[in-house]
């Protein structure tokens, strides 16, 4: 829902969302706090009413923005997992693939290569919007065919074949959990409630009558927060998304030690 945040610099996104919430707070402090709060004179008991209410809802706002950090904060490490898994697989996808006899050796391995330089490139920009690459599917495919066409001789091979077959459909696995992480996001029924959340919690402050300038202080620094946790929790959504995402940096370490040659 908030996709554009994550094409922001760091600091830029922050500023840009806690303002949004901070400066609405002060200048409704300043100019509606009081037709706010006049609604209640008269009420016996109405700031521990009040109170009590605030109290009620910080809790449940409070608990259904941890929920949703914590759900965040799942993905993406599930998200680095599947990364880590997929760098594992293919650096004993390799070992596999070099006890082949030459040349389907050079072909498996070159092959390879091409298909990681496809996925820290090209294909990273396309599994950060959520996608895949075509190449990347095409080359697989290709590697794929490669492989089963080959018919071991000796039982050596036989046995590094059918190893080598497991250690590719692993790979294969990985990376697909790894391009399903990318689709993983927050509801947009759920930002709904967190954003209307934010706006009743400023509005049931304004409901007490204290004096302006405290009540632009007091909003405001609950608006602040509840900007920072937002941007937190909209930065964490959806992993590979945007220049603070994941990076393969595994798989570029994996490529420039000349691991696939």
């Amino acid at each position: 829902m908030l996709h554009w945040l994550h094409e922001l610099p760091l600091l830029a996104g922050i500023s840009l969302v806690c303002a949004a919430f901070v400066i609405p707070t002060i200048v409704g402090s300043l100019l509606v706090q009081r037709q706010v709060a006049r609604l209640f004179l008269g009420e016996k008991e109405i700031t521990t009413v009040l109170g009590y209410m605030i109290n009620a809802f910080a809790v449940y706002f409070g608990v259904l923005l941890a929920l949703l950090s914590i759900t965040v904060f799942e993905n993406r490490n599930r998200a680095q997992d599947s990364m880590d898994r997929e760098a594992a697989s293919l650096i004993r996808l390799v070992r596999d693939l070099r006890a082949y006899p030459e040349p389907i050796r050079g072909q498996l391995l070159g092959g390879l290569h091409e298909y990681v330089e496809e996925e820290i490139g090209p294909g990273w920009q396309a599994q950060q919007r959520g996608s895949f690459s075509l190449k990347e599917v095409r080359l697989m495919n290709e590697l794929h065919h490669t492989l089963t066409a080959f018919e071991p001789s000796k039982q050596s091979e036989i046995l590094n074949h059918s190893e080598t077959l497991r250690s590719f459909s692993n790979f294969i696995e990985n990376r697909r959990l790894r391009i399903a992480q990318g689709e993983a996001s927050v509801p947009p029924i759920m930002w709904y409630v967190i954003l209307c959340g934010a706006v009743m919690n400023v509005i049931l402050i304004w409901s007490f009558d204290l004096r302006r300038g405290t009540h632009a202080i007091v909003a405001g620094t609950l608006a602040f927060f509840i900007g920072l946790v937002i941007y937190m929790v909209a930065l964490l959504d959806q992993p590979f998304l945007g220049p603070n995402g994941l990076k393969p940096d595994e798989m570029i370490a994996i490529h420039r030690a000349d691991d696939l040659q």
